[in-house]
């Protein structure tokens, strides 16, 4: 999946303008070069004069903690031929590679594989930009073994205060396969915990076979805790395949790609602000159009704006400043 690109044009009352593209998400500014005006998707009525900069998307934190316990060697469901934990190496392979440019992701695996079969699981890698190949690597080294130190692991990630980020969201995405069965078991404490937290963290939760699907509640409770419960039941991501393990990590990493767009430089006047979304205008609208946030001179979509940005990263957002009247795509 391609890079989404965005481009701000400040219309300073000149004839031309120079052109620039947005070559990673997490750069802190415009980099060198030209871009050319898009062939496919029409370049808005420039005829005003402006000079275009780099939007720079704010990508989120997303924590990766998945359980490696001895149970994860077992198959996800009945006549699966392969284990649950290469089901999930699969489906990460798929999710974390199609989303590493959007998102900052990192992993914890439980429990520690060098030390007791109850000992917290380690973070892999911390959270950060362009990370995908590293966390797969980790993912990709480990096997099944020890107990479930479900809650202690998810202590232990708060404790690194690497979601304490308050540029962006923070989020954790745990992945299990039954119940914690070491001395701390109170998991939605310390999801409750995450999301008390400033800046408050989500949890989301996948159930990987049906060792987890014979207890519902239990892990509704977390995804409630968690603040992250669907109006469906179960409330969680329940997957007893292996196409129900790809389809819940897609579906929540799609609902986490950032909306938020950083300009280069502050707003004078946010009523000469345009916004355009592969080149049909956005409104400034808070439930299903833009806003503008002068605080952090930054443009967020809402509801259907951003879902076409969620949904298909080619989407190509263009924030147009400075003219008398909205430009022309």
């Amino acid at each position: 999946m391609g890079k989404l690109v965005g481009v701000v044009a400040l219309c300073a009352g000149c004839l031309g303008g120079s052109f620039y593209s947005a070559s990673a998400p997490d750069m802190a500014g415009p980099p060198p070069g030209r871009q050319d005006p898009d062939p496919v998707t029409p370049m808005p009525d420039m005829t005003c004069g402006g000079v275009e900069f780099a939007l720079m998307r704010v990508p989120p934190n997303v924590m990766l903690v998945l359980d490696r316990s001895g149970s994860m060697g077992d198959p996800i469901g009945a006549g699966s031929a392969t284990s649950k934990w290469d089901d999930l190496k699969s489906a990460l392979q798929t999710t974390v590679t199609a989303y590493d440019a959007q998102m900052r992701f990192g992993v914890a695996l439980f429990s520690d594989p060098n030390g007791s079969t109850c000992s917290p699981g380690p973070v892999e890698v911390m959270a950060g930009p362009s990370n995908g190949a590293a966390v797969l690597a980790k993912v990709a080294a480990a096997s099944p073994g020890g107990n479930t130190p479900t809650a202690a692991t998810l202590a232990q990630v708060q404790a690194t205060g690497m979601l304490n980020d308050t540029t962006r969201e923070n989020y954790v995405v745990l992945a299990t396969d039954g119940l914690p069965n070491c001395t701390d078991t109170d998991v939605a404490g310390k999801i409750s915990a995450l999301y008390a937290a400033t800046p408050s963290v989500k949890t989301f939760v996948i159930g990987v076979g049906d060792g987890t699907a014979s207890d519902p509640a239990t892990l509704d409770s977390w995804a409630v805790a968690g603040h992250t419960d669907r109006a469906t039941s179960p409330k969680y991501f329940q997957a007893n395949s292996p196409t129900d393990l790809k389809t819940a990590f897609d579906t929540i990493a799609g609902g986490l790609a950032s909306c938020t767009f950083q300009m280069a430089q502050p707003v004078p006047d946010p009523s000469m602000l345009y916004v355009w979304s592969n080149g049909q205008p956005v409104p400034s609208d808070p439930q299903n159009g833009y806003s503008y946030d002068a605080s952090t001179q930054s443009v967020t979509l809402h509801g259907t704006a951003c879902d076409q940005v969620r949904t298909n990263p080619q989407t190509k957002v263009r924030v147009i400043y400075g003219c008398s009247a909205a430009p022309i795509s």
